[in-house]
């Protein structure tokens, strides 16, 4: 059997991210000639998102009933990723958005045809999880994920410094706060070069690292998805427009 090692599988993550930082909806929050609040009127838009990731991490990719060591680092990793649904809570409220949404408002908007392409992507990371028994393979989608969420925390966290500026409050979710606690690895008890040095050595037959590469398209489409549907979202509404208008489907 010819073994191959995850470095390979990294390298090709690395490379769409690359392609992923470059999106119109990078662009467009990195923008300083458009309104800053105009360039958040889409982050209600990422409560399905949000929320099922916390699902994500602490019913599906946990597994407290396993000695295996690569589960036992996935379970360690999925106790920092499944709190950070608190961040964008707080944002919620900083941003007055829960203010003025009924519940029954926000269902109709969660739901609605506006933000489907974001539920695509938690629906779509639950059901590449959720049935893998592979553990190799669900690293490499844990890598994946993670390794979008630089380039999006980064250029959220613009916006959101020149908010505070505004503002005078502090946000969490879309910010710095939050860039901070990102790696674009997995979450464990290493350094950064430690850490891709271990994942590296990790051993793939040749079905699993044709696999794995499948999976890491798959990743990244849907999140190139959701975005495009955030930037769709952002074309058709103002930020005071939602506000002052939760039921928007």
């Amino acid at each position: 059997m010819i073994l191959n090692n995850m470095k390979e599988v990294l390298e090709y993550i690395k490379q769409r991210e690359q392609e992923f930082a470059q999106i119109s909806f990078f662009q467009f929050l990195r923008d300083r000639s458009i309104n800053p609040y105009q360039r958040v009127v889409w982050f209600p838009c990422l409560a399905h998102f949000a929320m099922t990731f916390k699902d994500l991490n602490n019913d599906i990719l946990r597994n407290e009933s396993s000695d295996h060591p690569i589960q036992k680092m996935i379970n360690q990793h999925s106790y920092q990723d499944g709190s950070h649904w608190k961040l964008y809570l707080k944002d919620l409220e900083a941003l007055e958005i829960d203010r003025t949404m009924k519940f029954s408002d926000f269902l109709k908007f969660m739901w609605g045809e506006e933000t489907l392409k974001i539920r695509r992507l938690s629906n779509n990371l639950v059901a590449l999880c959720r049935y893998q028994t592979d553990l190799l393979l669900k690293v490499a989608l844990i890598e994946a994920s993670e390794a979008t969420a630089i380039p999006a925390f980064q250029a959220m966290a613009q916006v959101s410094e020149e908010l505070q500026a505004i503002t005078h409050k502090q946000y969490f979710y879309f910010s710095s706060t939050h860039l901070n606690l990102e790696t674009g690895h997995i979450h464990i008890d290493m350094e950064h070069n430690d850490t891709e040095d271990f994942l590296s050595g990790m051993e793939l037959n040749e079905e699993q690292k044709a696999q794995a590469f499948k999976l890491v398209d798959l990743v990244f489409d849907s999140f190139i998805e959701c975005l495009d549907g955030l930037m769709q979202f952002t074309y058709k509404h103002t930020f005071d427009e939602f506000v002052a208008q939760p039921a928007l489907c």
